[in-house]
């Protein structure tokens, strides 16, 4: 089979590379600017801990992502996934929700109504409006951005997958659920309601994500791919390199791709994270909340073990003194158990992942569509839009399986 490029080396970068061996390719090169492979999934390591800054979980045993690691060597543990949200309560108080990581709102309609449009709002306004004002409330202070300029797609990034009307019959609503697409889309309901008494099995890489990454080095060295570490490669070189029977996989952030093919660079929403990280003492872990009370600054809580330890982030939407911080994270617990927090180790400001304007969401198919002209379909996108990774691989690995056999038709063409 022809060459195999792929530039980004975190993640989904690795996932190519391993994939287009598993498809047969054996010229494969990846290019990452960094001096180590993992993009954004590349913990900060202080005091031999990993401090990572955002929830991030694979799914249990048999996802096909999961199962691809795990063949070339990453192990895994797995755990009960325990989560809840804090969503706004009677009076101004919290309403604490167990098992659950959407909003969980005083709501009885249930009726919902056909979006006009693809853009968050229009995915808000299909609720009943008490639902819709309530989200609303919590998106501007979350993102605070105007929401007809962000994309539905933003929804999953925001916590806002689906919403559990807390005063809706749930049998009610579980049969809605059941029998039409919409409601199973937009509405959820706690795993108590459903008769679950367990939460749903994850897993995490047994050495850390930083174990992950080094595993996943050694098994595409193995493999015969050649990784070039602090290196780059421009569109424009990576277009003019990628000759016919190859193929491209831009694994990177798309942005640098528009004035390769003569596009304008469309307009993102700027929103960013700051995170902490400090040592604690929890029963609960690993675990997870999301706050959609629209108050305060933390808007997620995530905890897990390292080495050992405990640790604790809070991810917020903007930067809090310490005393005010810890106030908040013990206050939004404390409706799931005590929580002791220990000395903050590390403070990150970053772009909000997963946030896609109205902008780059309409640009997106062009770009595809040009850049697939282009290199007569030999092009695979990365994960570009907010989705899940496990989404997000099954994509590359239909691209690339769709590359390479356009590469055997070609040659068998040539060939007679």
């Amino acid at each position: 089979m022809g060459k195999v490029r792929i530039v980004g080396g975190g993640l989904t970068g690795i996932a190519a590379a391993l994939q287009a061996h598993r498809l047969g390719a054996r010229d494969i090169e990846l290019f990452e600017q960094y001096g180590e492979l993992g993009g954004a999934l590349l913990p900060h390591i202080d005091h031999g801990l990993e401090l990572r800054l955002t929830r991030r979980y694979f799914a249990a045993r048999g996802e096909p992502l999961r199962d691809l690691l795990e063949w070339h060597g990453v192990a895994f543990d797995e755990f009960e996934d325990r989560c809840g949200s804090v969503s706004p309560g009677a009076g101004g108080q919290p309403m604490f929700t167990a098992d659950f990581g959407g909003p969980s709102l005083a709501a009885r309609q249930t009726a919902l109504v056909e979006p006009a449009g693809e853009s968050l709002a229009d995915r808000l306004r299909a609720y009943p409006p008490e639902i819709e004002h309530a989200l609303s409330k919590y998106c501007r202070w979350s993102l605070g951005a105007w929401l007809d300029e962000v994309h539905e797609s933003s929804a999953a990034a925001l916590g806002l997958a689906r919403v559990h009307p807390r005063q809706a019959d749930a049998t009610m609503l579980a049969e809605l659920k059941r029998a039409d697409e919409a409601y199973d889309a937009l509405y959820g309901l706690p795993r108590n309601l459903w008769g679950r008494t367990r939460g749903s099995e994850a897993a995490l890489p047994r050495e850390g994500f930083a174990g992950l990454f080094a595993a996943a080095g050694r098994a595409l060295a193995g493999l015969g791919v050649k990784i070039h570490l602090g290196s780059m490669m421009s569109p424009r070189e990576a277009i003019a390199a990628t000759g016919r029977g190859e193929a491209l996989v831009w694994a990177a952030d798309p942005g640098p791709l528009y004035r390769a093919v003569g596009m304008s660079r469309p307009k993102a929403v700027a929103a960013s994270t700051v995170t902490y990280v400090f040592r604690a003492k929890t029963d609960l872990k690993p675990f997870w909340l999301q706050n959609f009370t629209a108050k305060g600054v933390v808007f997620r809580i995530s905890t897990y073990e390292n080495h050992g330890e405990t640790l604790l982030s809070a991810e917020c939407v903007a930067e809090a003194g310490d005393a005010e911080l810890r106030r908040e994270i013990r206050r939004l617990v404390s409706g799931f158990g005590p929580v002791q927090l220990g000395d903050q180790l590390h403070q990150a400001i970053e772009r909000r992942w997963g946030i896609v304007s109205m902008a780059e969401a309409k640009a997106m198919g062009p770009l595809e569509g040009k850049l697939a002209g282009a290199l007569d379909g030999a092009f695979v996108p990365g994960c570009w839009r907010a989705e899940r990774t496990e989404d997000a691989f099954a994509r590359i690995a239909s691209g690339l399986a769709a590359a390479l056999d356009s590469q055997s038709v070609g040659r068998t063409a040539s060939a007679a």
